[in-house]
């Protein structure tokens, strides 16, 4: 890891809807800050959840990458059963 990424938060286990849901913002502020890519993802993450409040799947994941290093990061939930996280690597 470089020094763009190794001060990533990243989180061990959503205990929350909210915590995930501010998890995919911080995402796409790192995005926006040009120093990370969108590698793939199952869904866009402005569409994680539709407005009436609808997760996009049961399971929802997205992929990032250090544009300096290319460490990757991944960031996987859980809809259904709850759970998942923000985690270094694929």
């Amino acid at each position: 890891m470089c020094e763009r990424c190794s001060g990533i938060r990243l989180v061990s286990l959503f205990r929350s809807p909210r915590e995930y849901l501010q998890t995919v913002e911080y995402i796409k502020q790192l995005i926006a800050g040009g120093d990370f890519s969108l590698v793939s993802g199952n869904c866009p993450l402005d569409e994680v959840q539709d407005k009436n409040g609808r997760w996009a799947d049961d399971i929802i994941y997205h992929l990032i990458r250090c544009n300096n290093c290319g460490q990757e990061f991944s960031c996987c939930v859980n809809t259904y059963r709850g759970g998942g996280e923000f985690a270094k690597g694929r």
